[in-house]
C-alpha cells in the first residue's frame, strides 16, 4: 500500500522475511496489534499460511504485468472453504499503476485456500492458504461487524447480521465523510475521528455516507479533495486516482473497527452538474461494489436519483442498467435501494419520497425514504411507511431522510425525537438522523474553499455535532435493545390488536382516528404505538398528548400467570418511572396521563418484553458461495 507522510494510516506496516509475495491486509489485525501484515508479489505463486479472524476484510496484494483501464477487473480470485468444499469468486480493483487488490472478508472459519485466474501473466496462478478464527463472544460485543453482513430477515421486515442477529440500524448522515475538511489528521486525531467517537458514543450504528462529495448537488468542477487529492485528476473520468481512493480506505477501515456499519452511495450523479455520463456512473459504481464489498452495510445506487433523470436525461431503464451493474459485482450480495428525493412534484411513480418506483426490479431488495426537509413534512413519515410496508413481496423500508435537525428550529430537538419514535413505531427496519453542518461538515475556514453546502439552516460541524437531538436518540436505542423491537406491529392506524378484532372499538385507542386517511391528519399530537403477539406495547405520546384519552387493548387470552409492567420511558434521558399495571390485567384501559406535558413514551409489557427470544439458527447465506 502506498505511504504519504502526511495521512495517518491506522496500523503500522511490517514486512515479512518472506518477500515477493501477495500483500495480505486484515483489518482485525489493525484492531488487535496496530499493525498491518504485507507481503509482496513477484515471481513466487504461494503465499506462506496467514491467519485472521472471520468477517474481517483482508487485502491480497497483486502486481500486474501489463497496464489495464481503471474500471477492469483483469483478474478474479476463487477463494474455497476447505472444510466444506464451498467456494467464491472476487474480483481485484486497481490500485495504482500496475497494482491490484483482491480484498476478502471471509464469511467462515476454518482453513481457506485462494487462486487467482487472469490473462495477465503477473495476477494469473497466485495461490495461497488463509487460516480463519471464530470471533471471540467479547470481540464479537466490541465490534458487532463481526456478526457478518447485513441482510433482510426472512420476514422482510428488518436487518439482521449474518448470523441471524437483528440489527437495530439507528444511523447519522454525513454525506461529507471523505473530504479534507473532515480529514484524517496526522495522528488519528482529525475531525474525522472526532465525528466517529462522538456518534459512536451516542449510540449509532451506521453512517450514512457518500463514497465521493462534490459531484451533483454541488459545482465543484473535480469533486471535493480528501488527503489523497481529487478522485479524478484534472477531472479526467479516464484516470482515476487511487491516493484518493486510499485515504478513502482509511475511513472505511476505521468505521469497520468501530463497529459501524455504513449505508453508503456513490454521489449524486445529478443535481447542479452532471459530471458522470451513464457509462462513467456505471464504471465508478461498479469499481466502488468490488473495493468496498468486503465492509459491512447496506448500498444504494445514488443520492435523489430523480435530479438524474431530470436534469442529465437518465431514463428509468438507465437506472436499471445501474443497478443491474452493481448486483453483478456484489458476491457478498449486500442488500441494495436508491435513495430518492423529497419533492412530491416529480412526475409518478418517482413522486413517492421513496424508491417504490424500482419495487419490482431485479437488483432492488429494501426500500429508502426521504420525507422532506420542512418542518411539515414530518407528518408524512408514518403514511410513507405504511405505504411501502403494503407493497409485496415485503423489503424492509429505512427511513433514511427527514427534517434534519438544525440550530435555527426552536423545537429541533423535540422534533428530532418525534420523527425518530414515530419512524420506529410506524415499521421502519431503521432510522436515519441528519443534521444541517454535519451532513455537509460543514468548515467556513477551509483554505481551499471547500467549505461544505451553505444553507440558512447550516451552522460549523463542531457545532452541528453537539445539537442536542443527536444525543438524545440514544434513547430510543437503550429502550429497544432491551426488548423484541424486531417483533413489533406498527399500530396507529389499524382496527385489530395482537390480530384479534377488538370488542370495545373498531381502533386501539380513543384518539378520533376513524380509518386510515386520518394518519396523515395535520396532527403531531396523536399517538404512535406497535405492539406484540404477547400483548405487550409501546407507545410514543407527543406533547399536549395529556389532553388525549389513550385506550389500550391487552387482549384477554394473554397469559394471566405473568402479572403486567408498566412504566414510563423518558425519550431524552432513558429515564423509567414505575406504573402501577394491575388494571391492564383485567383488559382494557386507559394509560395513565403523562408525568409532563412533554412527550413520553409508554411501555406495557404483559412478560413478553421480558422474556428470552429465540433468534433461530444462524442464517448465514448459502448462497455467498457457489459449491460446483
Amino acid at each position: 500500500m502506498r505511504g504519504n507522510p502526511h495521512v495517518y494510516y491506522p496500523w503500522l506496516v511490517l514486512l515479512l522475511s518472506s518477500l515477493l509475495l501477495p500483500t495480505i491486509v486484515s483489518a482485525q489485525d489493525a484492531v488487535q496489534q496496530n499493525s498491518q501484515r504485507q507481503l509482496k508479489t513477484a515471481g513466487s505463486t504461494e503465499t506462506a499460511p496467514l491467519e485472521t479472524i472471520q468477517w474481517a476484510p483482508l487485502d491480497i496484494e497483486l502486481e500486474a504485468t501489463s497496464s489495464y483501464d481503471w474500471w477492469e477487473f483483469p483478474v478474479t480470485a476463487t477463494f474455497q472453504h476447505v472444510a466444506s468444499g464451498q467456494h467464491l469468486t472476487l474480483e481485484a480493483f486497481f490500485d495504482g499503476d500496475k497494482r491490484y487488490i483482491v480484498r476478502f472478508a471471509p464469511p467462515a472459519a476454518g482453513v481457506w485456500t485462494y487462486e487467482t485466474t487472469s490473462r495477465d501473466s503477473g495476477l494469473a496462478n497466485r495461490s495461497g492458504k488463509i487460516e480463519v478464527i471464530e470471533p471471540s463472544s467479547s470481540e464479537i460485543a466490541a465490534n458487532p461487524n463481526l456478526r457478518g453482513h447485513l441482510q433482510a430477515a426472512p420476514n422482510g421486515r428488518y436487518f439482521q447480521h449474518a448470523d441471524g442477529t437483528p440489527f437495530l440500524l439507528l444511523a447519522d448522515t454525513n454525506w461529507s465523510i471523505n473530504t479534507q475538511r473532515c480529514g484524517l489528521g496526522e495522528n488519528s486525531d482529525g475531525p474525522f475521528y472526532t465525528y466517529l467517537d462522538d456518534r459512536k458514543s451516542k449510540g449509532y450504528t451506521m453512517i450514512l455516507m457518500s463514497y465521493m462529495r462534490g459531484f451533483g448537488d454541488t459545482r465543484e468542477p473535480a469533486g471535493q479533495r480528501n488527503e489523497g487529492g481529487y478522485p479524478f485528476p484534472d477531472a479526467d473520468l479516464q484516470r482515476l486516482n487511487a491516493d484518493y481512493f486510499d485515504s478513502l480506505d482509511q475511513r472505511m477501515n476505521a468505521l469497520w473497527q468501530h463497529g459501524m456499519a455504513v449505508g453508503a452511495q456513490p454521489t449524486w450523479f445529478g443535481k447542479m452538474n452532471c459530471f458522470f455520463d451513464h457509462e462513467s456512473a456505471v464504471r465508478i459504481s461498479s469499481y466502488l461494489a468490488v473495493r468496498y464489498g468486503a465492509y459491512n452495510g447496506l448500498w444504494s445506487l445514488s443520492g435523489e436519483y430523480q435530479y438524474a433523470m431530470n436534469d442529465c436525461q437518465w431514463t428509468e431503464e438507465q437506472i436499471n442498467q445501474l443497478g443491474n451493474a452493481v448486483a453483478a459485482h456484489n458476491p457478498y450480495q449486500h442488500l441494495l435501494s436508491i435513495h430518492p428525493s423529497g419533492r412530491t412534484d416529480w412526475p409518478s411513480p418517482h413522486d413517492r419520497q421513496s424508491s417504490i418506483a424500482f419495487h419490482s426490479s431485479g437488483w432492488l431488495d429494501h426500500h429508502w425514504l426521504q420525507t422532506g426537509q420542512k418542518q411539515p413534512d414530518i407528518l408524512r413519515i408514518a403514511p410513507r411507511l405504511a405505504e411501502v410496508r403494503a407493497l409485496h413481496p415485503t423489503r424492509p423500508a429505512l427511513q433514511a431522510e427527514s427534517f434534519y435537525e438544525r440550530a435555527s428550529d426552536k423545537e429541533h430537538a423535540y422534533h428530532t425525537r418525534w420523527q425518530c419514535w414515530t419512524a420506529m413505531l410506524s415499521g421502519a427496519a431503521g432510522y436515519g438522523y441528519g443534521a444541517f453542518g454535519v451532513w455537509n461538515f460543514y468548515d467556513p475556514q477551509d483554505p481551499n474553499g471547500e467549505t461544505g453546502k451553505k444553507t440558512e439552516a447550516t451552522v460549523p460541524w463542531p457545532q452541528a455535532l453537539n445539537l442536542e437531538g443527536s444525543g438524545e436518540l440514544r434513547a430510543m436505542r437503550e429502550l429497544f435493545t432491551t426488548l423484541p423491537w424486531w417483533e413489533l406491529t406498527p399500530t396507529r392506524c389499524t382496527i385489530n390488536a395482537a390480530g384479534i378484532p377488538t370488542s370495545k372499538s373498531t381502533v386501539f385507542m380513543t384518539v378520533a382516528i376513524t380509518s386510515v386517511a386520518d394518519c396523515s391528519a395535520n396532527d403531531m399530537t396523536i399517538p404512535h404505538a406497535a405492539h406484540t403477539a404477547d400483548g405487550d406495547w409501546i407507545v410514543y405520546l407527543p406533547r399536549s398528548t395529556s389532553k388525549r384519552t389513550v385506550v389500550l387493548d391487552v387482549a384477554d387470552n394473554i397469559d394471566s400467570a405473568k402479572p403486567a409492567e408498566a412504566y414510563w420511558f423518558d425519550p431524552r434521558s432513558a429515564a423509567r418511572i414505575d406504573v402501577d399495571a394491575k388494571q391492564f390485567d383485567e383488559g382494557w384501559d386507559a394509560v395513565p396521563e403523562p408525568p409532563t406535558d412533554d412527550d413520553w413514551v409508554f411501555v406495557l409489557d404483559r412478560g413478553g418484553l421480558r422474556s428470552p427470544k429465540q433468534l433461530g439458527q444462524p442464517s448465514i447465506r448459502t448462497n455467498y458461495f457457489s459449491s460446483e
